[in-house]
């Protein structure tokens, strides 16, 4: 799958430049797109350019999320569910999770959702803005091709309600069960 997105980024970019009378040689380029901001393109050109543009810049987010999904590794730890991804870590903590969604389908991704996103610790804002594009604010994405999936969403569960109980036993100093 990654090796036919790259190969659409590459025929939307021959494509737009072959709609626009684009020359890809640096040299060239910057004059040939100033000649297409003076003399806007016909109707005809516009839209098949305006297509290729999006698949431009839409390809490159298809591909950061394909190899982060393939990169994703799963840890369960005392503090939290610890995910590590393309080089950065992020801890989600127990007592931050809410709830998994939905509970239990085996082929679509299921979501870990929590009080608050632990993305907001990485410093790298490029980075920050493309792990939210992938699975959302507030959220964590568990795929369907994770191995031992079910066994760690089991863990997950398990993890939650004892972080539940314990923090009720806290609040309220009256142990549940």
């Amino acid at each position: 799958m990654i090796i036919v997105a790259m190969i659409l980024w590459v025929f939307a970019v021959w494509s737009i430049a072959s709609t626009l009378r684009l020359r890809l040689h640096p040299a060239v380029f910057w004059f040939d797109l100033q000649q297409v901001f003076t003399q806007p393109p016909a109707i005809e050109q516009a839209v098949p350019a305006l297509l290729m543009l999006v698949l431009i810049v839409a390809t490159p987010l298809l591909l950061w999320n394909l190899i982060a999904e393939w990169d994703a590794t799963f840890r369960l730890t005392n503090e939290g569910l610890e995910y590590q991804t393309l080089g950065f870590r992020l801890c989600y903590h127990w007592h931050n999770i809410l709830a998994i969604q939905p509970q239990s389908t085996a082929d679509e991704a299921v979501a870990i959702v929590c009080r608050y996103d632990p993305v907001d610790a990485l410093k790298n804002p490029l980075r920050r803005w493309l792990h939210q594009q992938m699975h959302g604010r507030q959220r964590l994405l568990i795929g369907p091709g994770i191995e031992r999936r079910a066994e760690l969403l089991q863990a997950i569960e398990q993890a939650m309600v004892t972080a539940q109980s314990s923090a009720t036993t806290a609040t309220t100093g009256i142990p549940l069960g």
